[in-house]
């Protein structure tokens, strides 16, 4: 199987999410692996395929997504360019998609071997592999995301969404006191919770330790260790009327080794309501319920693997989120790793054709280790 091709027909097939239609994409996956045992999970056109491989134990699963982010009908055509393939989707994550693919067409092993190529990811995966994760039970799962051949993403943030409803004074433009007025509050209050999130520090050379004696160098793929991003501003009736409320909706990220209680006397406020609108702990090595045995087992062969192709394992830790709390909140061990790209759900997103091919090597090592 050519993974450039393949990659090629998975950026022209649109599974931009919304709507997060998948079916063309699973047809076309499920075509290439027809001499295989396949099944098609979900609804609504947000569908999920599951190939099995092999049988044995351990099984693992390797598995990625197929929806996209929103893009311009241009990105639908791949374009390459030397050692890179331009288009919605080649780092985010069809890459990953051709890696997994190619590396297990015409696979044999005696170990447990499935695929699932997933829809959903893009918001929030409940429909995608927290779908497929109500069938399987794996004993290890590994996710392509777009980190790179030598770096296995070990742990990621946890992500918290605010509405904060800052409240002022109103009235009329001409006479009224507009420092006292909601937005102008509010702008004080954006650029002071900025500003101290920006300063917050953990101690992160405590769980970096953890990291290197297994082996692994450190990278750290964040803004600070901690974010405050007031994305949305909601406020005001008419122009010449100073509003009494303004809303901020803000995205809240922490690194693992930030304190939780920290950040929530952070939102002590005088004259603002806090609203909690959505919560997502961290994931990843002993931050959660996974057995630190069976994470150590899964990293050891990810690393060796990876020293297989003479290049140094990584462990990454990132302010980035996706589908890892599907699998470790069952138990089971999971952690990233799939060819690197550039440009994530930009208009210049691409995938290194190089590290496709090192992916699908590092894949297919991971397997052998664990079958000696």
């Amino acid at each position: 199987m050519d993974p450039v091709r393949l990659l090629k027909s998975l950026i022209e097939i649109d599974t931009r999410n919304p709507p997060g239609n998948t079916e063309n994409a699973v047809e076309y996956l499920e075509g290439l692996f027809s001499s295989y045992k396949t099944k098609i999970i979900g609804d609504n056109g947000k569908l999920n395929l599951i190939v099995e491989i092999s049988k044995g134990r351990p099984e693992f699963l390797f598995t990625s997504h197929l929806d996209t982010v929103p893009c311009e009908d241009s990105m639908l055509t791949p374009k390459a360019d030397g050692n890179r393939v331009y288009g919605r989707g080649s780092c985010d994550a069809k890459g990953c998609i051709a890696a997994i693919a190619s590396a297990f067409h015409n696979f044999e092993s005696n170990t447990g071997i499935k695929l699932a190529f997933t829809a959903d990811e893009e918001i929030g995966g409940r429909l995608g592999l927290g779908r497929v994760m109500e069938t399987l039970r794996p004993d290890y799962v590994i996710i392509g995301e777009p980190f790179g051949s030598n770096r296995i993403g070990i742990a990621q943030a946890t992500v918290v969404s605010l509405n904060l409803v800052v409240h002022g004074k109103s009235g009329h433009t001409a006479i009224a006191d507009v420092k006292e007025g909601a937005v102008y509050r509010a702008s004080n209050l954006i650029t002071e919770m900025v500003d101290r999130f920006s300063e917050m520090k953990g101690k992160r050379e405590i769980y970096f330790e953890k990291l290197k004696n297994l082996g692994l160098e450190i990278e750290y793929r964040g803004n600070g260790d901690a974010v405050f991003n007031p994305s949305i501003l909601r406020a005001g009736i008419k122009r010449n009327v100073v509003p009494d409320k303004c809303i901020i909706e803000a995205d809240v990220r922490f690194a693992p080794w930030i304190d939780a209680e920290s950040v929530r006397n952070c939102f002590q406020l005088e004259g603002v309501d806090v609203f909690i609108t959505g919560f997502l702990r961290s994931f990843g090595f002993s931050l959660d319920a996974v057995s630190p045995d069976k994470d150590t087992a899964l990293i050891n062969m990810m690393r060796h693997a990876i020293e297989m192709e003479n290049l140094p394992p990584k462990a990454v830790i990132t302010l980035g989120v996706g589908d890892i709390r599907h699998v470790r909140s069952r138990g089971i061990p999971a952690f990233y790793l799939g060819p690197l790209g550039e440009g994530l759900h930009s208009d210049s997103e691409f995938v290194y054709l190089d590290d496709i091919h090192r992916t699908i090597r590092v894949y297919r090592n991971i397997v052998t280790l664990s079958e000696i």
